[in-house]
């Protein structure tokens, strides 16, 4: 963005960011502007913002699949490492669940009794 673009009264107050591709998957960052003066514009912000966060625990998600997995491949029978590889796994998928889970409660307070 150019100097002279920052001038214009209409991008006051907005934040411009490229969306994230991951094979196949877009993520994008939330955007600010001028949607705060409506509880629907805080409600819609609030919604960006949780699938921003859950696409982007989702990536790190996968990493860590990864990794457990080549942590479990590569221990070689080795039962701290196996142990080190199963805690990895299992706290992941706890943790995707929880975000998950955090992600559908937030959504059901917002449009139950904000909309």
């Amino acid at each position: 963005m150019r100097k002279k673009d920052l001038k214009n009264k209409e991008d006051k107050g907005k934040w411009i960011f490229l969306p994230i591709v991951l094979g196949g998957w877009e993520i994008n960052f939330p955007s600010f502007n001028e949607r705060f003066s409506s509880v629907e514009g805080i409600v819609g912000f609030v919604v960006d913002v949780l699938n921003f966060l859950v696409g982007f625990s989702a990536v790190i998600a996968v990493g860590l699949i990864i990794y457990g997995g080549i942590t479990y491949m590569t221990a070689g029978g080795d039962s701290e490492n196996v142990k080190k590889a199963t805690n990895i796994l299992t706290a992941t998928v706890i943790g995707l669940c929880i975000v998950f889970l955090a992600r559908m409660l937030i959504k059901f307070v917002l449009d139950t009794f904000l909309l």
